[in-house]
């Protein structure tokens, strides 16, 4: 197993690098498509349309594979250190690796199930009937767009 591990130094680096590049690129593309503002849009808007919306979806879903099999490489590198030394409960080694895959799933699902609200409106409205001594509170929701 050790010999699986050697050589994996690159893929952190690769999971900043790859990340880091799917968030600058669909936020050219949304740029230059005119789809958002330029300065300072939410990272949500610069992937919710196409194209950039499907560039973003492949680029985040090969950046959570990259941060499972940098997980996984955490993972065996601190059971090799505990089996030299004790440098870590193994117990929370395992709990790490849980987490940090549940997180890497996390983030296939924001990839994958892009949700684009153009805009919510919610218009709330107090009424106070002294008479009757009740409350009524009305909320309505209008949704604009494409949804």
């Amino acid at each position: 197993m050790l010999c699986f591990l050697r050589g994996m130094a690159f893929v952190p680096f690769l999971l900043v690098t790859w990340s880091s590049a799917a968030f600058i690129i669909s936020y050219v593309v949304a740029v230059l498509s005119g789809h958002v503002n330029p300065f300072f849009p939410y990272i949500s808007d610069t992937g919710t349309t196409p194209p950039e919306s499907g560039i973003f979806g492949f680029m985040i879903n090969f950046s959570a594979f990259l941060g499972a099999a940098t997980m996984y490489t955490r993972y065996k590198i601190v059971e090799k250190q505990n089996q030299t030394s004790y440098f870590s409960t193994p117990v929370f080694n395992l709990v790490s690796l849980a987490l940090g895959l549940v997180g890497c799933i996390g983030m296939g699902i924001v990839a994958n199930f892009q949700i684009a609200y153009a805009s919510l409106i919610s218009i709330t409205k107090l009424e106070w009937n002294p008479k009757e001594k009740n409350v009524t509170l009305r909320i309505s929701t209008e949704l604009t767009g494409d949804i």
